[in-house]
């Protein structure tokens, strides 16, 4: 870098008594752009707090270091910053777009001041336009790799989220846990599946577990193993799986498939299911009426 003529400020000093105005010309290019979201999904004094304190910090840091290199320590803080920044951007709704400008304005709301500063001096201005564009790009490259895993781990705190209200336990009797499944069972819903239930028949204290699967849309023989397999868990911790639902169209599917639920109990419905849960327990139950007898 050309040591700038006697008459020209550093860039940091430049930042830092154009510190307002270039604060102000950057929430004026976060707001103004056509479609800008900006003040619908923060208020205009978060934004101005979040522009100076980052602005702030970046400037400490470049002083400090004398560098473009954001990987150097002294930009720590600045960084880790931005991720908190990006990371809140992201749980508040702004998109990738919205969240990359919020960097990338950064850039424009600079340059007229570099341009003023250095503009008698082309190959200066080329010197510092080229250091902004570098560090800019590198914290655009912090924002898109924040906002992707936050994204990621709120997309994921969805999914389990999912996850549980798709698979209730039910205390239905003293003794009897129910779990009605709905949807599509894949390896990692079926592990979620057999821990909830064990977890439920421990905590219940129940001696009989049925799993109603009228919502599956189908059962494979990937499916059936997950089911027995959770039937000989369920055993282990004491209680006996009834398996219910299974149409009449899924019945011939499964054989034609040779899928074999080995010892574990099945009924053709629900109040089947019930009927036998309390056969086990040796009550009596008109599945018909659904009352129980003495």
């Amino acid at each position: 870098m050309a040591t700038p003529p006697d008459d020209h400020r550093n860039v940091v000093d430049l930042i830092t008594v154009k510190q307002r105005d270039v604060l102000k010309t950057w929430m004026e290019n976060l707001t103004s752009r056509p479609g800008s979201r900006t003040l619908e999904l923060m208020s205009e004094d978060q934004l101005q707090q979040e522009t100076s304190v980052l602005l702030r910090a970046l400037t400490a840091a470049f002083r400090s270091s004398n560098s473009d290199d954001l990987s150097l320590p002294a930009y720590a803080d600045s960084i880790a910053m931005l991720r908190d920044l990006i990371a809140s951007r992201a749980s508040q709704g702004f998109n990738p777009s919205e969240t990359a400008t919020f960097v990338f304005s950064l850039k424009d709301a600079l340059f007229p001041y570099l341009q003023e500063e250095y503009g008698e001096s082309p190959e200066q201005l080329n010197t510092e336009i080229l250091r902004l564009n570098q560090v800019i790009d590198q914290l655009g490259l912090i924002t898109f790799e924040t906002f992707a895993t936050t994204r990621e781990e709120v997309i994921n705190q969805q999914s389990r989220s999912m996850l549980e209200l798709s698979t209730p336990v039910i205390q239905l009797w003293a003794d009897i846990v129910l779990l009605p499944l709905v949807g599509v069972i894949d390896t990692a819903r079926a592990s979620q599946i057999m821990e909830r239930l064990l977890y439920a028949i421990v905590e219940t204290e129940s001696r009989v577990a049925i799993l109603d699967v009228t919502g599956v849309p189908v059962i494979d023989t990937s499916v059936a193993q997950h089911l027995v397999r959770t039937a000989s868990a369920a055993a282990l911790v004491g209680a006996e799986v009834i398996l219910t639902g299974i149409s009449p169209d899924m019945a011939q599917t499964l054989v034609k498939l040779n899928v074999d639920f080995g010892p574990l109990t099945t009924r053709g419905t629900l109040r089947a299911g019930v009927a036998e849960a309390f056969h086990l327990l040796g009550q009596h139950v008109e599945a018909q009426h659904g009352k129980m007898a003495s």
